[in-house]
């Protein structure tokens, strides 16, 4: 692994991806390789492979599941700065990486350009907890007992549910370093609660984890949500999902001109004029991570006057 005092944060990343299912590491890697601050080094099914191959990388992005034993993939966390992409739906499986030193810990139902920004921040911002992680965190503090200051709480609240860290932050008037401080100790406490144990291949856990219904797969917005209020968010998910207005106000217990009003405010909070159905559904679909192709929509919005809106409304 090349270390973050060895190169130039003008050049790519160097990324190792390891998932051993043929397919979906492909698209892992067409993903990662599309974004102009990443560049594929390693592909491999396996952390064995990955360490034979001698291949040097910034990040490494690994499948929690038939890729290595407990004991290599606690290695390949500990001497690597390593983005953990699961199908393992159980809070305790998300928890366990990053209690092990991963530094970002997300589902399969990510999509590309969310999976890059977390990339990116392992090696720039490595304290940026993400949405899957946090939610997983919320509920091993329900579960577990834990305690933890009461902004850190607000703080996994509201990036479990889309916000970015920093803004988060910044609104809450807390110092970075002092989230870091406390986030550390967060940790070690997950450490002496015994969440640090990974269940990499226990097929009788799987099992078992199989009969439960899996919990509701947390929206990864994008960056532009932070800008928004809760209500425009929660509309724009539904719609972003193809709801109709009337389904989605139905779904929500609203009206329905409050889910119009509620997408026209987003949208011009965000630069955007003009409204027709598909530019819409574009913003919807762009604004929650709906969509395999951000760049081209991205694109489209760009040359409609779009831009990240700056703060959060005050409306909610």
């Amino acid at each position: 692994m090349t270390s973050a005092t060895e190169r130039d944060d003008r050049q790519p990343l160097q990324v190792a991806v390891v998932e051993d299912h043929e397919m979906t590491r492909r698209g892992l890697v067409d993903a990662l390789n599309d974004d102009p601050r990443l560049t594929v080094v390693s592909e491999v099914d396996s952390v064995r492979k990955l360490r034979i191959s001698g291949a040097e990388y910034d990040v490494c992005v690994a499948d929690l599941m038939g890729v290595a034993t407990a004991e290599e993939f606690a290695e390949l966390v500990r001497r690597s700065d390593v983005v953990v992409c699961t199908a393992a739906e159980q809070w305790r499986q998300r928890v366990a990486p990053w209690v092990c030193g991963a530094k970002a810990v997300f589902g399969k139902t990510v999509g590309p350009a969310v999976l890059a920004n977390a990339v990116w921040d392992a090696r720039h911002h490595p304290h940026w907890l993400k949405p899957h992680l946090a939610s997983a965190l919320e509920t091993a503090v329900r579960e577990c007992g834990l305690t933890l200051p009461p902004y850190l709480a607000e703080v996994l609240f509201k990036t479990a549910r889309g916000g970015r860290v920093p803004w988060i932050l910044e609104e809450l008037g807390v110092d970075e370093d002092q989230y870091r401080k406390d986030l550390s100790a967060f940790r070690q406490q997950c450490v002496q609660a015994g969440l640090g144990q990974l269940t990499l291949l226990d097929a009788l856990y799987m099992a078992a984890s199989a009969e439960q219904a899996p919990p509701r797969e947390p929206v990864v917005f994008s960056d532009w949500a932070a800008g928004l209020s809760e209500g425009q968010v929660r509309v724009l998910e539904w719609y972003a999902d193809g709801y109709s207005y009337e389904e989605t106000a139905a779904a929500l217990n609203v009206k329905v001109s409050t889910v119009k009003t509620q997408i026209d405010r987003a949208m011009t909070a965000c630069g955007i004029s003009s409204k027709p159905a598909d530019v819409r559904m574009m913003f919807a679909m762009y604004v929650c991570s709906r969509h395999t192709n951000p760049d081209l929509l991205l694109r489209r919005l760009n040359a409609l006057g779009a831009h990240p809106p700056g703060k959060l409304t005050a409306e909610r």
